[in-house]
């Protein structure tokens, strides 16, 4: 297969030494060694995430985590408010209705961000959740958080977080700002290969989770839990990725997450003002730091801009999944990608578009 530049919203580009270590030879992982490399692993995940909360990891996509979310915390018939500005808020809404659970959708325009002023009138006492997405990956436009959270916590619900596309990426204070439950997954601003997903859990959300009736039995997070005190977890794990994952964190744990945000802003940032000086209009005011929609002109069709970059400079990006279709695509800012690619992407995409 050929290989091109990845500046889509996930697979990434992945730092040589992280590759190789999931080269590492197999062991078994009923051991007392595997429990420690384990038990060190959530304390890493503990760090990034910004938690004193269990942090759970399962084998799986992020999509995979958002389902363990919703049959753990809920019952059928229980009251919850989604928050959805694209795609991928609207997966919560998807998923929870599935199961029966009645939900009260906030749909916002393109390019919107939520308030808090747009949850407050719906929030009562027969809510148990508030469903959101940090950064609505198919448009790449941001959730300031935090003051949803301080709502939220003074309520009877909680607050989960679809953060697959913000967490090391943006700032995520699981604690600070009051998140419940925060999901997350490898491919994307972890820069590692798809497969695992994280799950961190307030003890506000455990309560939630003793009165959940929804059958589960792969996703059950108490069994999670359970065996995440010894070390261990309930079915076979990706070991492979779990050496990435441990190599992964320890340099993001280097560098320090607050300076890992500014650098990936700083990229963000540099991207953004490129796209701006092609002529090119960016979704919403609110842009995340790992991937950013635009909006191309009315004459030019955001397929063949896709198929373009591929076929004749060999940089991958992707369309956007949600409104206007034709017309919006997504660019990834996340990995091993240096401004020097950014330049490269840019250069391409003028030839492009002249």
């Amino acid at each position: 297969m050929d290989r091109n530049l990845l500046m889509v919203a996930g697979p990434t580009e992945i730092e040589e030494d992280v590759l190789s270590a999931g080269a590492k030879p197999m062991v078994y992982n009923r051991t007392s060694e595997f429990s420690k490399f384990y038990l060190g692993i959530i304390e890493k995940l503990q760090k990034v995430f910004r938690t004193e909360n269990d942090v759970l990891i399962l084998s799986c996509s992020g999509t995979g985590a958002m389902e363990a979310a919703v049959t753990n915390l809920l019952s059928e018939g229980d009251e919850v408010i989604v928050v959805s500005g694209g795609t991928f808020g609207r997966r919560w809404f998807d998923i929870a209705s599935i199961f029966n659970v009645k939900c009260h959708l906030v749909s916002l325009p393109q390019g919107r961000t939520v308030t808090s002023e747009l949850i407050k009138p719906l929030l009562s006492d027969k809510i148990k959740a508030v469903f959101l997405t940090a950064n609505e990956t198919s448009t790449g436009v941001l959730t300031d958080i935090e003051p949803v959270g301080d709502l939220v916590k003074g309520s009877n619900a909680i607050l989960v977080v679809d953060a697959v596309s913000s967490l090391g990426a943006d700032p995520i204070e699981t604690d600070g700002w009051n998140c419940d439950v925060v999901i997350s997954s490898s491919q994307k601003a972890l820069a590692l290969p798809p497969g695992l997903a994280f799950v961190s859990v307030s003890q506000k959300a455990w309560r939630l989770i003793d009165e959940s009736s929804i059958p589960k039995f792969y996703f059950d997070l108490k069994e999670y839990c359970k065996n995440a005190e010894r070390g261990q977890t309930p079915f076979t794990p990706a070991i492979s990725l779990l050496n990435q994952l441990d190599m992964r964190l320890d340099k993001m744990l280097e560098i320090g997450m607050e300076r890992l945000n500014f650098l990936q802003r700083k990229k963000s940032d540099y991207l953004l003002n490129g796209l701006v000086g092609l002529g090119l209009e960016v979704i919403g005011d609110a842009h995340s730091s790992g991937v950013l929609g635009v909006i191309f002109p009315i004459d030019v069709d955001a397929f063949d801009v896709v198929s373009r970059l591929r076929d004749e400079f060999f940089i991958e990006i992707t369309p956007s999944p949600g409104e206007d279709k034709p017309r919006v695509a997504r660019i990834g800012i996340f990995g091993k990608l240096e401004l020097s690619d950014i330049d490269y992407f840019l250069v391409s995409l003028k030839k492009i578009l002249s």
